[in-house]
């Protein structure tokens, strides 16, 4: 993995800008601390931080040219089928003069164009120079796994990894927009192409930019395949499945440089290690992180799988101190508020010190209908038959539940629940993962903010994505398609942040494109049944995995956030600074209002962790806004 980073000017130049962009560059350092480029020329500045993974050598640094000097590349990801590729390419004239994924992607570009995106199997975000046609092409892959943001000003296009990495001497931060704010708070994240910023945006997973002298093209070149009814759930079925997973491992256990496993209590990074070790790394190790809080840790379980699979087990502890809370987020540098931040944070930067690439497990919930809120949309259904002023009387009596300190609190759950039942079916659904709602934002908004976004319903950009499911699917199928459309890509933000914060890579078999369009368009009783979701995964590591595991309660990578803000621990110090920053400097919220919400949360009167959480990270984002700002030049 890298750091990306350019300015483009189809019709002039970029130099008053290039005496500032080694430095732009060197702001991405983290995530590529192997070694850095720059390129100039035709209109353009291109920069490139590297993280050495496939041929460590020179050879393949970046930017990188094409051998006739027609395109010039900045990448950032893995494409993991890049030998086969190359096959393809040799016979056509190509010659290659490293081992790289990189040289392959380009010349694959120089042959195809943006044909050969529909060849690739990897994770990536690039940027393509065409100096002949003076033309500059962006593509992120299928599911958004690598981040890439984009600003469009008159005369002016720049794109980088990360949003801030674009501002400094040679151009001021952007003013916030205030619909991404509101999205924002309504979930604790923001789904491209929101970013938090005016004139910023993020490229939507699965999509191109094509920017010259005739404007920008923006083009969708993948979206979930579906067929109009799903085949029957049989034992080809499982046979496929684990085939896929089997494939798309293998493939990703290519590299030149030290590689791991994330490994937690649950069955999705499991099913990776048992692929790993099926197929021949059984030497791997196998990174874990516990907690000392009983009921958050997974250590004990993640152990026996290791011991299970014969793989060497490097265990570590969070560490819950106010040094390692600032340092999660001073790397948090965009509007995402994914409590687990924190523990990832540590869990990459004790992985990083023996490994460069590790396997994970995400994206199997979303796969596989994992989540409690697809059961819980059959209970909204029922509170739905209860009218009205029944519902009302049942919200009142969930505030009298006592606050506890459990990864999801009962307090909370009701009054979620309850509270998206009312919102009807589709909408039940994106309300079960909203933080702030109408109270909220009545209580906290500022008059100005709450005028400006009356008009805006970020729930509905959730639910609308349901009707991109062709109507003979279930209902549970729209759902999840919803879910990795809109909720996925912040998991995926969450883990590429906090990983290459510290110069980890890390790779997602589950979301290989061949077993998402495999997923897709499987029938319900193969993902769900007796209100347990992963049917299918449970089917395939029967008889391979210790017997209690599939009997586990579903954890999750959580930390105990109410806890967080009762407690006079840690979080109180850095929580009462942020706010006394934000009283004195940032508008948008009623901060005397903050104030009580957290003294009330302290005292038990309400479950207001994520909410404390999101604004916490607000105020962060927002003061590393404020440092980045400079003097006004006439950029």
């Amino acid at each position: 993995m890298c750091g990306i980073l350019g300015f483009f000017s189809p019709g002039g130049d970029v130099s008053r800008w290039q005496a500032a962009f080694p430095q732009a560059v060197g702001s991405l350092a983290h995530r590529g601390p192997d070694g850095s480029g720059h390129w100039a020329g035709a209109g353009a500045l291109l920069g490139h931080t590297r993280l050495a993974v496939l041929d460590l050598s020179d050879a393949g640094a970046q930017p990188m040219r094409s051998a006739d000097g027609r395109f010039v590349l900045v990448f950032n990801g893995e494409i993991y089928n890049f030998r086969a590729l190359r096959q393809q390419l040799e016979p056509l004239g190509h010659a290659f003069r490293s081992q790289s994924d990189t040289e392959v992607l380009l010349a694959a570009w120089a042959q195809w164009g943006e044909g050969c995106l529909e060849r690739l199997e990897g994770i990536f975000a690039f940027a393509v120079l065409d100096t002949r046609e003076r033309t500059l092409t962006l593509a992120r892959d299928h599911l958004g796994v690598k981040p890439l943001f984009f600003l469009q000003r008159p005369g002016l296009f720049g794109f980088a990894s990360e949003p801030l990495a674009l501002f400094g001497p040679h151009l001021p931060v952007p003013e916030p927009n205030p619909e991404d704010l509101d999205a924002y708070f309504t979930y604790n994240y923001l789904p491209a192409p929101r970013t938090g910023l005016e004139g910023v945006r993020q490229l939507p997973p699965g999509h191109t930019l094509r920017v010259g002298e005739r404007g920008t093209t923006l083009r969708r070149y993948w979206s979930i395949p579906y067929a109009d009814r799903p085949e029957p759930y049989t034992a080809h079925t499982r046979e496929r499945f684990s085939e896929l997973l089997g494939r798309a491992v293998q493939a990703q256990l290519v590299s030149d440089a030290p590689l791991g496993l994330f490994l937690s209590g649950g069955l999705d990074s499991y099913a990776v290690a048992l692929a790993a070790a099926q197929a021949g790394a059984g030497d791997l190790q196998a990174f874990t992180l516990g907690f000392a809080q009983r009921g958050y840790d997974e250590t004990p379980a993640a152990s026996d799988y290791a011991d299970h699979l014969g793989l060497r087990f490097a265990p570590t502890r969070f560490a819950w101190t106010e040094e390692a809370i600032l340092a999660t987020l001073a790397d948090m540098r965009e509007l995402l508020a994914d409590a687990s931040c924190f523990p990832l944070h540590q869990l990459a930067r004790h992985a990083r010190a023996q490994a460069t690439v590790v396997l994970a497990g995400d994206g199997g919930d979303e796969l596989l209908a994992g989540y409690d809120t697809y059961l819980a949309g059959g209970a909204a259904a029922l509170l739905r038959v209860v009218p009205r002023p029944g519902r009302a009387l049942l919200r009142r009596a969930a505030g009298c539940l006592p606050a506890d300190s459990r990864r999801y609190g009962l307090r909370m759950v009701c009054e979620r629940l309850i509270d998206a039942a009312g919102q009807g079916r589709g909408r039940d659904h994106a309300c079960f993962r909203r933080i702030f709602g109408p109270e909220h934002r009545r209580r906290l908004y500022e008059p100005e903010f709450l005028k400006a976004v009356q008009g805006f319903d970020a729930v509905d950009e959730y639910v609308r994505l349901m009707d991109e499911v062709p109507p003979e699917r279930s209902w549970l199928t729209a759902r999840q398609h919803a879910d990795i459309s809109f909720h996925l890509p912040s998991i995926l933000a969450k883990v590429d942040r906090m990983s290459m914060a510290v110069g980890l890579e890390v790779r997602v078999p589950l979301l290989d494109k061949a077993l998402v369009e495999f997923c897709a368009n499987l029938p319900d009783d193969a993902k769900r049944s007796l209100g347990k979701g992963k049917v299918l995964l449970r089917q395939h590591l029967r008889g391979c995995i210790p017997p209690q595991a599939l009997k586990r309660p579903k954890a999750g990578f959580l930390p105990p956030v109410d806890q967080w803000f009762r407690e006079s621990g840690p979080m109180r110090n850095v929580m009462g600074d942020a706010l006394h920053w934000a009283r004195g400097n940032l508008g948008w919220l009623r901060w005397h209002e903050v104030d009580k919400l957290w003294t009330e949360h302290g005292r038990g009167q309400s479950c207001s962790g994520f909410v404390l959480l999101g604004i916490l990270q607000f105020i962060n984002w927002s003061r590393q806004c404020a440092e980045t700002i400079t003097p006004r030049t006439n950029a």
